[in-house]
């Protein structure tokens, strides 16, 4: 007798097989699926990725051998042969995307960065590949700049909170010190002269000078209480510092006395270069680009926007410069005023 395994509703026998084809009929289209999915096939052409250089946020410009190079956000650094670009990914270690604030070099193909976490970054090949140095996670506090000293015997490393870290063998240990004079306040800028004076300028109206490669460091008279974020070394004993409001001051007696400029603004200013004609080029908030008119000290504005924030300036060539900030890279023309992305476009 054949046995019954199933009944319709009109009592019509079914059999063990076709009373589960629903569910085999599932399980052949998952694998067929499966074997699809994992199978290999050709991928379609992507357009080549081209960084762009003016949608990110940019602290620190350095030349190194004709080689232009940008650090910014998440311990990024670029790299083009020039401007406007294209520019490239360098090849950077672990920073733990930690933001780079400035790059510095320091003569041949070696180049230095810092940033946040206590970060230092070395390159021997101007800025192909980036060794990580030195990092502290466990301190968020950013460094702001790095220098030389001026027999070449030493590297110093300055930062927020008084942070101060020392190099003796080339960078390739670093020691942090805690020095009284700092107060504890930030440390924005380290300028060394040839005669192996360094002068750093911080915030609350504290200028230091040294005279002994960072030993020791002594107050300046200085009479402004607010913050300067950057300076320069204009040759023999004259030194230049600006920062919050637009203020700036001229030393001409490697800063024992200091000089008011008038720079017409009320905006901060960040950084500063000099160009090879003798003019000045300050660079700060609301996308300020200040020059000074040859042998005076007469600031104008170069350009007329006036959003975001330039950080960082650099010197090309004639009167073109290399800006960076919140709106990324640009390059401005101080002849004409105008101003152009340095994305690579």
């Amino acid at each position: 007798m054949q046995q019954t395994v199933g009944r319709s509703g009109g009592g019509r026998p079914r059999g063990r097989v076709r009373d589960g084809w629903p569910s085999l009929l599932f399980a052949v289209l998952v694998i067929g699926a499966f074997i699809f999915a994992f199978s290999p096939r050709s991928l379609p052409d992507f357009p080549e990725t081209q960084l762009q250089a003016h949608q990110l946020l940019i602290n620190g410009l350095a030349r190194v051998e004709g080689r232009y190079l940008a650090g910014g956000a998440k311990g990024r650094i670029l790299i083009n042969d020039a401007p406007p670009g294209p520019w490239r990914n360098a090849e950077v270690g672990n920073t733990e995307g930690s933001p780079v604030t400035r790059i510095v070099p320091m003569g041949g193909q070696r180049v230095f960065a810092v940033g946040h976490n206590l970060m230092v970054l070395r390159s021997e090949d101007a800025g192909e590949s980036w060794q990580n140095v030195h990092i502290d996670l466990d301190t968020p506090e950013p460094l702001l700049d790095i220098a030389q000293t001026a027999d070449g015997t030493r590297l110093v490393a300055i930062g927020g909170f008084g942070q101060y870290l020392f190099s003796d063998d080339g960078g390739g240990t670093w020691q942090r010190r805690s020095v009284d004079a700092f107060q504890g306040s930030h440390l924005n800028d380290l300028l060394v002269a040839d005669s192996g004076t360094m002068l750093i300028a911080a915030e609350r109206g504290l200028l230091l000078r040294s005279r002994d490669n960072g030993d020791s460091w002594s107050p300046l008279s200085f009479d402004y209480p607010g913050s300067m974020f950057g300076g320069a070394h204009l040759g023999g004993s004259a030194w230049l510092v600006f920062g919050m409001r637009g203020h700036a001051f001229l030393s001409r007696d490697d800063g024992d006395s200091w000089e008011a400029l008038d720079t017409g603004i009320e905006d901060s200013l960040f950084d500063g270069a000099r160009l090879d004609d003798g003019r000045v080029v300050l660079v700060g908030a609301m996308q300020t680009v200040l020059v000074t008119e040859p042998g005076s000290w007469s600031f104008t504005r170069a350009i007329p926007t006036k959003q975001g924030t330039f950080s960082t300036v650099l010197p090309l060539s004639g009167d073109r410069v290399l800006v960076g900030g919140e709106p990324g890279a640009h390059v401005v023309d101080l002849a004409d005023g105008s101003i152009t992305p340095a994305g690579g476009n």
